[in-house]
């Protein structure tokens, strides 16, 4: 007590600009130690990590042969973590149009004894936007909805029926890479980030969450252990359908799709790591 005096009393001998100065330091300082001090006073049921990935599928002239591609790569370090392509005589094959993505995964552990039911995670990212959709495994009762709250950034909100005791899920935001997208990641260069600022359930009242940054290729192992029939990117397979000798070749389109530029090579123990 006597400590908070004697603060109290250096900031009343304070000018009037040190005053403003401070107390902006103060209010832009207490939202990073919110979710803590929430955790010290009141234990959470809820855990909630996050990592982020880009995913293309592509296609590359290669002489008289066309190269067919998949990708995923950390966001944040840019580094490769699966890399499956597939040369062909060009006119020879079909494949899915090439396209890229944004995944924003993240790992919900539920770590008391107890069910959570109607878990509600508020989000927010410069890469949602209106074409996010939410993926989640097939035992996962799940809904994503894009709000805009009067006067605050639009939140994407996941719903989620039920998580058990002493279990987590791997939920999924997929955003297609427009220009606008490709050009905040890969022109300027800035780094994609994610809020979750607020979670609420039955069983505790909405509250800032602490979120972990996790490391993307534990989180792609987890969401393999956790999903089951599946065909989503988890264990996605490089698709290309060779044509019949007897068929003539098919003409290759115009693709306006642009592959992104290469990903860096970095050891296991590198690609996952913020």
């Amino acid at each position: 007590m006597d400590w908070l005096k004697r603060c109290w009393k250096w900031f009343l001998g304070q000018s009037v600009f040190n005053k403003i100065v401070l107390i902006g330091l103060f209010a832009a300082f207490v939202p990073f130690v919110l979710p803590t001090v929430v955790a010290w006073f009141r234990p959470t049921m809820i855990h909630v990590g996050v990592a982020f990935y880009s995913y293309e599928r592509g296609i590359q002239p290669q002489g008289m042969n066309s190269l067919y591609f998949f990708e995923k790569r950390n966001l944040v370090s840019d580094c490769s973590i699966r890399r499956e392509e597939q040369s062909v005589p060009s006119g020879r094959a079909e494949a899915p149009d090439p396209q890229a993505w944004v995944l924003i995964k993240l790992l919900l552990e539920n770590v008391s004894d107890r069910d959570i039911t109607n878990l509600k995670v508020g989000v927010r990212s410069p890469a949602i936007n209106q074409t996010t959709q939410l993926l989640t495994a097939p035992t996962v009762v799940a809904t994503g909805a894009k709000e805009a709250p009067p006067d605050v950034k639009p939140l994407y909100v996941i719903s989620i029926g039920k998580i058990p005791d002493a279990s987590s899920v791997v939920v999924t935001l997929k955003t297609a890479m427009d220009e606008s997208l490709r050009d905040f990641i890969y022109v300027k260069r800035r780094p994609v980030t994610i809020q979750v600022p607020y979670v609420s359930a039955d069983q505790f009242r909405q509250y800032p969450p602490i979120v972990s940054r996790t490391n993307a290729v534990k989180m792609l192992n987890r969401e393999g252990v956790l999903r089951t029939r599946d065909d989503t990117f988890a264990d996605e397979k490089l698709q290309v359908t060779m044509l019949p000798s007897n068929e003539p070749n098919v003409k290759e389109q115009d693709v306006s799709y642009r592959v992104l530029s290469r990903a860096k090579i970095c050891t296991e123990a590198e690609a996952g790591v913020w």
